[in-house]
């Protein structure tokens, strides 16, 4: 009777020590959400420039995650809003995901997109910014902090209107 209580007891620190290690491992450690630090981006654009996001602090951020499969007309109409604010510290990010480094810069050349652009072909940037749809936009402001994050379709309107006060 008493190995059968001391095997309980066992049974019982060993199955609430694999419970508590389980909600630790499943306990996200940075979700990306308003008034946090943004995930790092350190990556090859498509022309083969190397980006790094904390190198773009003290400009405004708008980091645009995009598929071909939906978001091209959209993503063009970026371009005209960034010719409008580069130079008061706009900068856009344009990630496309899952396609390839030589579509996505066909794409941008045959569009004549000047905004940096990569591309996420193993899903990894989605995956740290946990991206579920397209397009999701996310709004940085200049010390790196997410201060918006936008899930599906908004007009250049809007988003002027948000990235404004921000710059």
């Amino acid at each position: 009777m008493h190995r059968v209580r001391i095997r309980y007891r066992i049974f019982c620190a060993v199955w609430f020590f694999v419970l508590f290690i389980n909600l630790l491992g499943c306990k996200e450690k940075h979700v990306p959400e308003s008034g946090k630090t943004a995930p790092a981006i350190s990556c090859n654009d498509v022309a083969g420039e190397y980006v790094n996001l904390s190198q773009l602090r003290n400009k405004v951020v708008v980091i645009y995650f995009w598929s071909s499969k939906c978001c091209s007309d959209k993503l063009k109409q970026l371009e005209p809003f960034y010719r409008q604010n580069k130079y008061n510290g706009l900068s856009i990010l344009a990630i496309e995901v899952g396609g390839s480094k030589d579509t996505v810069a066909s794409f941008v050349k045959d569009n004549e997109l000047t905004f940096t652009n990569l591309t996420d072909e193993y899903d990894s940037l989605s995956k740290s910014y946990k991206v579920i749809g397209f397009p999701t936009i996310f709004l940085i402001n200049k010390k790196g902090i997410i201060q918006k994050k936008i899930s599906g379709d908004i007009s250049i309107e809007q988003l002027n209107s948000l990235v404004a006060p921000l710059l």
